[in-house]
């Protein structure tokens, strides 16, 4: 499962002019991924979610600046498997 505290969602929704608070929303995390794997160990972000997640708020990335080693780790990993869905 990949989570977002309740404050980041808020800030991402206000950066992109969404409605910050959804009525009796009072949950402290929101689900915003259920990525599933058969391994026992945290497997690397796709690139495209990395290259999205270092995006401004305003266009719905997290604002997390890129990491090229993890990108590149995650390219590597993603290179050699795909995503079933």
């Amino acid at each position: 499962l990949i989570l977002y505290s309740r404050d980041q969602i808020n800030k991402e929704n206000e950066a992109m002019g969404k409605k910050k608070e959804i009525a009796g929303e009072t949950a402290p995390w929101g689900i915003v991924s259920i990525k599933a794997q058969d391994v026992d160990y945290e497997i690397p972000m796709t690139p495209i979610t990395a290259m999205r997640n270092a995006l401004g708020k305003e266009e719905g990335g997290s604002g997390v600046k890129l990491d090229r080693e993890k990108y590149m780790e995650a390219f590597r990993y993603w290179n050699d498997h795909a995503t079933v869905s």
